[in-house]
């Protein structure tokens, strides 16, 4: 039973929803089976791992009954019925997260019985409470069904006058914005995720749809900050693109979710990230201002949102020590390491203490951290092998970089987790590295040779790759 769905589900409850399945089991409108209840009372003593021995089906059937043999078929059945309830639990609490949802179906229940009056008054207080929210693509959402359910119980009212108020430009423009915002939001992480996971998209398609934007009627500020948001991903070096998100977040920050704050400031990070990465120097800066504004607002807690983001997490780390403002990292990270889910803290503690002590200069304490990073994979390989190279150059281990330099050609070889624009990008950077390495060797023993050192300078300035910045700044360092 310890390795049951039923258990991976409860794993997930926080101490709250695990109270309110309670009342949800005990409820007989949802639960008429005793045995199903006895079952959750007694494994509920073993939260919140629910790891326990004592958790096995037969020592479990023990304690349900008591003196009786074990009856495989029976114990099977009420862990099914228990799981059932623990899914449809869940299936009730997102349903109730959504504000509206239940209104919704208040609406059409009243419309199929005939509750004219009722139907209209709901509607009418549904689109007062909108007005009061942050707009979002879901506010455009609810606008537009809301105005359906008015427009479905037209015919069977005959009220012309009725029919000649309403706006229906209103419900095109609620529509259209839906549509756009919802489709600009999801191709943003689309084009993210085509980059890392080798999935290109045909931009033919997306561009049909930018092109209807921008001679759309229809766009106000949010669906403006959307757009660009997407255009920052879809043209990921057109600044252009860049500072008009910026200015319109800027300008409409607290008109704005917490949520949204949130992810239009990642945005913009991200952007800061790649093109710093690409050697533009100038995000550095900028990227930390973000840093700064998502722990100051503390934007990563959302929408009950107890957890921090792991990659969030990360590009604080690296931001702020890419600023050089080391103590402040060092309590960020003490602050929130809490915050992270249980199964990513490990590693994300460890990565973000390599990353800390690499660039403060520690480079024995960072190699400590990376041994620590076990069993991991996709990224996260290609993240410690960075690091790797990143300490065997600093440390001046020449023989052990030619042989990660060796070890990573094969590596890249065989993976198919990440784009192949990622791998080039990545085998170039190691080789690079390694080229350095070898010139540091040799002008210790031969001296200086600027024609090899310019042809590698000339080889990085023309090519796109992993760490440009930190591979110019060794060049630096090899010309003084």
């Amino acid at each position: 039973m310890l390795k049951s769905s039923l258990l991976e589900i409860l794993r997930t409850f926080t101490k709250q929803e695990l109270i309110k399945f309670g009342d949800f089991v005990r409820s007989p409108y949802f639960n008429k089976k005793e045995n199903v209840t006895k079952l959750f009372l007694e494994i509920k003593k073993y939260a919140p791992e629910y790891s326990n021995e004592m958790l096995g089906k037969e020592l479990i059937w023990g304690k349900l009954f008591p003196g009786n043999e074990y009856n495989y078929g029976i114990m099977k059945n009420i862990i099914f019925d228990l799981n059932k309830l623990a899914v449809s639990f869940l299936d009730l609490e997102i349903h109730s997260g959504k504000k509206f949802d239940p209104d919704l179906n208040i609406i059409e229940q009243y419309q199929l019985r005939g509750l004219s009056a009722f139907a209209e008054k709901k509607i009418k207080e549904c689109k007062n409470e909108l007005k009061k929210l942050n707009i979002d693509s879901d506010y455009y959402l609810y606008n537009y069904l809301f105005e359906t359910k008015e427009i479905d119980h037209m015919p069977f009212k005959h009220d012309l006058k009725e029919f000649r108020s309403f706006e229906f430009n209103e419900f095109n423009k609620n529509l259209s914005l839906y549509f756009y915002t919802m489709f600009f939001e999801k191709n943003y992480n689309s084009y993210q995720l085509s980059f890392l996971y080798n999935k290109p998209i045909n931009n033919k398609n997306i561009d049909v749809i930018i092109k209807s934007y921008e001679e759309s009627e229809f766009r106000n500020f949010y669906s403006d900050i959307v757009f660009f948001a997407f255009k920052t991903v879809y043209d990921p070096y057109s600044e252009i693109n860049y500072y008009k998100l910026k200015d319109l977040y800027y300008q409409n920050f607290d008109k704005l979710s917490k949520k949204n704050k949130y992810n239009f400031a990642a945005a913009l990070s991200n952007f800061c990230k790649n093109n710093s990465n690409a050697g533009n120097l100038f995000f550095i800066k900028e990227r930390y201002q973000y840093s700064k504004l998502f722990a100051d607002h503390e934007l990563f807690f959302f929408d009950n949102n107890k957890y921090i983001d792991r990659f969030i997490f990360m590009n604080i780390v690296i931001s702020a020590c890419t600023a050089g403002d080391f103590d402040w990292c060092e309590q960020f990270i003490k602050k929130y390491e809490s915050k992270l889910k249980k199964d990513i803290k490990e590693l994300s503690v460890n990565f973000a203490y390599i990353h800390l002590n690499f660039k403060s200069k520690k480079y024995n304490e960072a190699m400590n951290y990376l041994s620590k990073c076990l069993n991991v994979s996709g990224m996260d390989k290609y993240n410690i092998k960075t690091y790797q190279v990143f300490l065997y150059y600093e440390m001046e281990y020449y023989e052990e970089l030619k042989y990660l330099t060796d070890t990573c050609r094969h590596f890249v070889k065989n993976d198919k987790t990440v784009s192949d624009d990622y791998k080039k990008q990545f085998e170039k950077f190691v080789n690079i590295a390694n080229k350095l390495s070898d010139y540091r060797y040799n002008m210790k023993n031969k001296g200086k040779d600027e024609f090899v050192l310019n042809v590698i300078k000339k080889y990085i300035t023309g090519n796109e790759m992993q760490s440009k910045n930190w591979l110019n700044e060794k060049i630096s360092e090899l010309e003084n």
